[in-house]
């Protein structure tokens, strides 16, 4: 009878999450919705007289637009991806 030796399957390679689509999408779709919110905190503040100025409807659309090119950033990027992300060592010189 013979003997049948056990196959692996390698493992595909990894890539750092900064090449993520998926990551990509999420940082867009988060700020999207949360710099409006968090903005003023870090010195972005619009003021009540610039939003009338520019409109209402178009700061919203704005907001709509990027949030729907992040989510789908986000689900094309989990659709697409063949590899694990890794996490990698960054090191950053001034």
């Amino acid at each position: 009878m013979p003997t049948t030796e056990p196959t692996t399957t390698p493992a595909p390679a990894s890539k750092w999450w900064a090449q993520s689509m998926t990551i990509w999408g999420a940082i867009i779709t988060t700020l999207a919705t949360v710099l409006p919110t968090l903005g003023p905190l870090f010195g972005l503040d619009i003021t009540p007289e610039l939003i009338r100025q520019l409109g209402d409807q178009v700061v919203l659309v704005a907001q709509a637009i990027a949030a729907l090119i992040g989510t789908i950033l986000t689900i094309y990027g989990r659709v697409r991806a063949t590899t694990s992300l890794e996490r990698r060592r960054i090191t950053m010189s001034l």
